[in-house]
């Protein structure tokens, strides 16, 4: 230990006196919610829902309590403000701590502003900042404790938080099957991430391995935290790419302190907008087709025209183009009438008009309808007692009138009887059927579902709207895929944002999407149209966008360059904030050194950094050639069993594709079917072990070993996607990485 015995004695005497605060809160909590609270003044309205929220917060309290009872904190920081004399020790933990008699702060939240001065600042001057302003001063100490389960074990004094050394010990442990938390070792690189303004849009363009989805999730606790007071967790949401992510990532947040975080993934969140649940086509079949490096002549043609077709229908482009059709549908639900009850005016249609195009027109068009309809019906009522006495007036002359001109009694009775009657109906209707005219005024103004709506558009306005902006063959497959769809039930993943985007121009979002902040995960996967229409339903730009170019496997459907997709989505006066990461915590110096190998063919196209492994001296990265695949399942047997040896327990064989990894599992046959598993696109779970995964599943994930199989000049080639596929593959591995291939080796590792 790098600490004196008096310091020992003193941290010791520290620890205990933080686990008794611990112990203390925790029994008179529990003690409060066996009381039921019977010591607070409740109104006798609030009383319920006061209680409810009550013992909801010291559940939750005492849950986090316990969860850090063992280990209250993991730093400390001593500080002395400019001006004062007195050296405060901060110690840092994932809960704060508090003596409730002095107001002391026995443990700091490690999202509290002061905790910047451990994250970023260096032994010497140092500033931070909060509430009140930048505060300056001196850090006399940085600290950081080691526990294990008899309690504290280690202490060691450092200066910067990116010290290598002290980040050796966690990044050589295995794998686990789901992320941790990170507080402890947050970098300055990340602390930025965590803490940066969440009212700009953030984009944060991350190597593999260099921790973007746990960031993420410690921002998201980061934000909650410090805008609790505006926000409820409920109001934040995380889009990830699958539900097996999801699962992937399911404990972070509750191990942080937070619940009640909405977590979906894309399509969730776009069938609840959109009112509707439609089966999507398998994205990855597009994919797998795409990658097909077998492909005919004709076969490739048919690919190049996906290829542009998708890549237009997820532009904004498109969106333009459906803006078209809607401009249409508003000329069509526009009343061509003035509204008028009987001879009286209420409205002209040139008034209705300049409330739909002009007052209402930011409106979605239904909305416009709803409060343009509250303008009719006031517009009768304000004029209501005007009308009635114009109404008894014209009724008393035209009876008069009667009265002078018709002879026969008994026609003269009817006459005037008929004319009383007609008066007292528009009365009526004046004064209690205004709602009922005003529905009959919109009454041929029928609103469809978006489904209906879209296919009209892919019927008969999209090659009258698109022809001058694609070619013809791109509008033909367009037009036919969704006829596909209609037919087998099934649309295209590419076709989920303009459902989106009619349902929000049209009908209007629920207010239950009225969110405040959205985390996109996997962000390179993306398209302008999707990012368009999710800055639409948030109604602001709080988005923290996370992704990397170099796995932007569905390059056609996603991002390219983040500077010109975020200029098109946001425009040039809401710049998003750009930061990098570009160092790697997941792989060894040898692995990564061979991931960039592989990812530098393309990196001046995308613009985005080589990753610098913070790991080192790990194993030397294998590439063997194999006369034949026998011999390599042969081999990779005896690997397996080798690894497992060691106690590497996750580990991944990883196939180009499903076809490739069925023929993995048929090899593997002679493991037991409990230990061997083929993920596949209906997987929601990880649960470790021996996994067999196609390429572009394997995204997002990481395994203590990987064994890439195939890896030869016909499977990936020196084409962009295969490029970015075999770096996917390559920068799962934490630990050990073996490439195998019979036929001669990809050019992108020669």
């Amino acid at each position: 230990m790098n600490i004196t015995h008096e310091d020992e004695t003193k941290e010791l005497q520290k620890l205990n006196k933080t686990q008794r605060f611990i112990d203390n809160e925790i029994k008179e909590s529990e003690e409060r919610l066996e009381r039921g609270f019977e010591d607070y003044d409740f109104d006798d309205y609030a009383d319920d829902f006061m209680k409810a929220a009550l013992k909801e917060k010291f559940n939750q309290r005492i849950k986090n309590l316990k969860m850090v009872r063992q280990k209250p904190y993991f730093a400390r920081v001593d500080f002395v403000e400019d001006g004062e004399e007195k050296r405060d020790a901060f110690y840092l933990g994932k809960v704060m701590v508090t003596d409730h008699d002095t107001l002391e702060q026995i443990v700091i939240d490690w999202r509290a502003p002061i905790a910047d001065l451990y994250y970023e600042g260096r032994l010497g001057e140092a500033t931070y900042k909060c509430p009140a302003g930048e505060i300056k001063g001196e850090i006399k100490l940085k600290r950081q404790y080691f526990f294990d389960d008899k309690g504290l074990a280690d202490v060691m004094d450092i200066d910067i938080t990116t010290n290598d050394e002290m980040l050796q010990p966690f990044l050589s442990a295995n794998s686990d099957t789901r992320l941790k938390n990170i507080i402890s070792t947050i970098q300055a690189e990340q602390n930025r991430i965590i803490r940066s303004d969440m009212w700009q849009p953030l984009v944060v363009q991350g190597v593999a391995g260099s921790g973007k989805t746990t960031i993420a999730l410690h921002r998201i606790a980061y934000l909650i935290y410090n805008y609790d007071k505006n926000f409820f967790p409920e109001e934040f949401l995380i889009i990830a790419p699958n539900k097996f992510f999801l699962n992937y990532i399911s404990n972070v947040l509750p191990d942080l302190g937070v619940d009640r975080v909405g977590q979906s993934t894309y399509e969730e969140i776009a069938f609840e907008v959109i009112g509707s649940k439609f089966e999507i086509e398998e994205p990855n079949e597009k994919l797998a087709r795409i990658i097909n490096n077998n492909k005919s002549e004709k076969e490739e043609k048919a690919c190049k025209i996906i290829e542009e077709a998708s890549i237009f229908k997820s532009s904004i482009r498109y969106k333009n183009v459906i803006d078209d059709y809607i401009y249409e549908i508003e000329k069509r639900m526009l009343p061509e009438d003035d509204f008028r009850i009987g001879k009286y005016i209420f409205m002209t249609k040139q008034e209705i008009a300049h409330l739909y195009y002009r007052e209402y027109g930011n409106l979605p068009i239904c909305r416009r309808i709803e409060e343009i309809s509250k303008h009719l019906k006031n517009s009768v009522t304000m004029r209501n007692g005007v009308i009635i006495k114009d109404i008894e007036e014209d009724r008393d002359y035209k009876v008069a009138k009667i009265k002078q001109e018709e002879d026969n009694e008994q026609i003269r009775l009817a006459m005037i009887r008929d004319v009383y009657d007609e008066a007292d109906q528009m009365k009526k209707t004046v004064t209690k059927d205004v709602q009922k005219y005003v529905q009959k005024f919109f009454s041929n103004q029928k609103v469809l579902e978006p489904i209906k709506y879209y296919r009209e558009f892919i019927d008969y306005y999209l090659e009258e709207f698109a022809s001058q902006r694609i070619p013809k063959e791109q509008i033909a497959y367009i037009k036919n895929s969704f006829d596909k769809s209609q037919r087998t039930g099934k649309i295209e993943m590419e076709d989920i944002a303009p459902l989106m985007y009619l349902k929000y121009m049209i009908h209007g979002v629920k207010t239950k999407f009225d969110l405040k902040h959205i985390v996109i995960d996997e962000a390179q996967d993306f398209s302008e149209f999707q990012f368009y229409i999710f800055k639409k339903i948030v109604k602001s730009n709080s988005l923290t966008i996370l992704g990397d170019l170099s796995q932007g496997i569905y390059y056609y459907r996603g991002t390219q360059n983040w500077q010109k997709t975020m200029s098109t989505v946001f425009g040039v006066d809401n710049e998003p904030q750009y930061l990098t990461l570009k160092k790697t915590y997941r792989t060894t110096e040898e692995i990564m050194n061979v991931a960039n190998q592989i990812i530098s063919h393309i990196t001046d196209k995308l613009n985005c950094a080589l990753g610098e492994p913070v790991m080192k001296n790990g194993e030397p990265v294998t590439i063997k050639e194999f006369g034949t695949e026998q011999e390599m399942y042969e081999t990779i047997k005896e690997r397996i069993k080798k690894l497992k040896s060691r106690n590497l327990k996750n580990i991944a064989l990883i196939g180009k594709t499903v076809d490739d990894c069925k023929e993995i599992a048929n090899a593997m046959s002679d493991f037991n079917e409990n230990e061997i598993h083929i993920i596949s696109d209906k997987d929601s779970e990880y649960n470790g072990g021996i996994s067999i995964v196609p390429s572009y599943l394997s995204k997002g994930l990481e395994f203590d070993a990987v064994i890439v199989t195939n890896a030869d000049v016909h499977n990936y080639t020196d084409s962009e996607v295969d490029t970015k596929l075999l770096y996917v593959c390559a920068t799962r591995a934490m630990n050990t990485l073996d490439i195998y291939h019979v036929e001669p080796l990809t050019c992108l590792l020669k």
